[in-house]
């Protein structure tokens, strides 16, 4: 079965994914979305784009088109918009992060996905690299006891103009863009939800962004884990460190490779890394995206719910909004303050309960 796909926004991510779905058996893109004519008479130059559709109105691909799903590279801020679109036109929905601009947001998508009938799934592709899977292998084995604590470092030289053209005056570009990622990634690896959080964000010199180009934070996950995070896309190089300690050692990852380092001795050494689908072990942009694809091909003809479905990610996205309000109020916010117990039932999550209630 090859499920066509139509792809809304086009430049930037949404290129990559034109590349992603025809390296798929299973998929076929038969349409394009963007509002730019010239990003579009881009992609109509393409190999293999010759036969599609191309249109710089949603509303009119979606009515015109006869398609299994959407999969939605927008700017962020549309995410939820052209969601819900496609969801009431029918549609199944892979969307990048973030899904929604806020938790509020995000609960609607996901109420409006049951009410169709229809699965949403978001393109939270870091938890698939071969290097995340083999590191959540570990600890669910428990190479390194109980945790005690995990630090976190993530540098990039990525400046404004190496992404969309909306992110260089948002308020909190590296929150809401880049940690939002790795916030994911912690619930996975961790396979723990967040409790609470304390944010700064802070615009480095050389910045070209307007402001939030950097943040740093204490995060409190379930049983009282702490993540140490910082993060920067002003920097001179690309690096990503994730340590975690526990009772027997210490595992280590540049989110390409692992290590291991025994309690007492000097010296790391590497991890074979576990299989993962061919294409996922590649390094970004592909890393991760054969798994998404695959999931969403689950949704569709066996009615699988995702990993990386919207009532999962809600989560993520949550953690996203407690560290904007701890920036702006300059406290620790605990996660049921922007995602409660409420809100956690409209997308079929049974509110945690506190050891003795």
């Amino acid at each position: 079965m090859t499920c066509p796909i139509i792809h809304v926004g086009v430049g930037g991510r949404g290129r990559h994914w034109l590349d992603f779905v025809a390296q798929h058996p299973d998929f076929i893109s038969v349409a394009c979305v963007d509002k730019d004519e010239k990003i579009l008479q881009e992609v109509r130059a393409l190999p293999g784009q010759e036969h599609g559709k191309f249109f710089t109105r949603l509303e009119e691909a979606l009515s015109a088109v006869q398609a299994d799903a959407v999969l939605i590279a927008s700017p962020s801020s549309l995410h939820a918009q052209h969601t819900i679109q496609a969801l009431d036109a029918g549609f199944a929905v892979m969307v990048e992060k973030p899904f929604a601009a806020n938790v509020q947001e995000a609960v609607q998508v996901v109420a409006r996905a049951h009410a169709v009938g229809r699965p949403v799934l978001v393109a939270e592709n870091y938890r698939f690299f071969q290097a995340e899977r083999t590191f959540r292998h570990l600890l669910d084995e428990g190479k390194v006891g109980r945790i005690a604590s995990a630090v976190c470092i993530d540098r990039r030289d990525q400046p404004s103009h190496t992404q969309g053209p909306w992110v260089q005056g948002m308020e909190y570009p590296f929150l809401t863009e880049i940690a939002v990622h790795h916030f994911d990634s912690f619930r996975y690896l961790f396979n723990r939800q967040p409790v609470s959080i304390l944010a700064t964000s802070y615009n480095p010199p050389g910045s070209d962004y307007t402001q939030g180009g950097a943040a740093a934070a204490l995060l409190e996950m379930e049983g009282g884990l702490p993540i140490q995070y910082s993060g920067t896309m002003v920097a001179t190089r690309y690096e990503y460190s994730l340590w975690v300690e526990g009772e027997t050692g210490e595992l280590w990852t540049d989110r390409r490779r692992v290590w291991w380092r025994p309690g007492g001795k000097r010296f790391y050494k590497p991890v074979p890394l576990v299989p993962v689908p061919k294409g996922d072990e590649e390094r970004y942009p592909k890393a991760g995206t054969v798994s998404l694809l695959n999931q969403l091909r689950e949704a569709l003809t066996q009615g699988k719910r995702p990993e990386t479905s919207g009532e999962d990610n809600v989560w993520s996205l949550a953690m996203v909004e407690a560290s904007i309000l701890s920036v702006r109020k300059d406290r620790r916010v605990q996660i049921d303050e922007v995602f409660p117990p409420a809100l956690q039932r409209q997308v079929g999550i049974e509110p945690r309960r506190e050891v003795g209630q």
